[in-house]
């Protein structure tokens, strides 16, 4: 800033505009040397990375990592159909029908030329639906390819498998995958597994079902019964019936739940 008034004084500047021209020039100066400010974090980068190690970088994994998995989820199994090809940047699904009693193991591999991106980086949940259930088929991203074990169907019908990153939706890669499907007829034990599963669930939600409609006719006795000895020591206390009425049907939607009206008799 002294060399620029300096500069005024010899060119006979007056000295007003000589000082809006240092600050200025000041000012210009200040900007083009302040530090630049680092771009603020991405949060979701920064736990698909930590997930990543937490997984052991899955697509960092070797060929023989994924083919040694392979093996051991398709032991017995034999190829299923043609195989199938799509593109790494849209949404990875695959469709098939399935048929009742029967195992199914789906194989996804990178073609030459295609590489996993930053949304398969943390790895790939393998999500299935079948006409009887729901559920996450794995192990699911190893190397240059995925497995995911659905296991033995209840029912025929379609089979629709969703790949998806396991963090956040960014595209799964570049180029081209293909996938191909393996089945094997479950054993009569396994058949019998499934069936005492399938029975255990169905025990399992009719006995919650049992405990909530107990809870329920508990809470609306209790509440009914409370609510009730409230109104008559309003009334006893002469706060009027029209007050305590009001007060009970409050305390009958608390106490009770909705299903007051039917359930809880009528205040006399």
């Amino acid at each position: 800033m002294r060399l620029v008034l300096a500069a005024c004084v010899r060119t006979g500047m007056k000295t007003r505009s000589c000082l809006h021209a240092s600050l200025l020039i000041s000012t210009l100066l200040s900007a083009c040397f302040a530090p630049k400010m680092a771009p603020p974090a991405d949060p979701q980068a920064q736990t698909r990375a930590a997930t990543a190690q937490a997984m052991g970088y899955p697509t960092r994994k070797s060929p023989a990592e994924l083919d040694a998995a392979v093996a051991q989820h398709t032991a017995g199994f034999s190829p299923a159909g043609s195989t199938s090809r799509g593109a790494l940047d849209r949404a990875v699904t695959y469709t098939f029908e399935g048929i009742e009693g029967t195992c199914y193991t789906v194989v996804l591999r990178l073609t030459e030329g295609a590489a996993w991106g930053p949304g398969a980086e943390a790895g790939i949940r393998v999500a299935f639906e079948t006409p009887a259930t729901t559920g996450t088929a794995g192990p699911g991203l190893i190397g240059p390819g995925v497995v995911g074990a659905v296991g033995c169907t209840e029912a025929s019908g379609p089979i629709t498998l969703s790949m998806v990153p396991m963090v956040g939706d960014p595209p799964l890669g570049s180029g081209e995958y293909e996938i191909a499907l393996w089945s094997r007829v479950a054993t009569e034990e396994q058949r019998a597994a499934l069936a005492a599963d399938k029975q255990r669930q169905q025990d399992a939600s009719d006995q919650f079902k049992r405990e909530e409609a107990e809870r329920r006719d508990t809470k609306i006795t209790k509440g009914c019964n409370v609510c009730s000895l409230r109104y008559q020591g309003c009334i006893g206390a002469h706060h009027g019936k029209q007050r305590c009425e009001k007060d009970y049907r409050s305390c009958a939607f608390e106490e009770a739940g909705e299903g007051y009206m039917t359930a809880c008799p009528r205040p006399l």
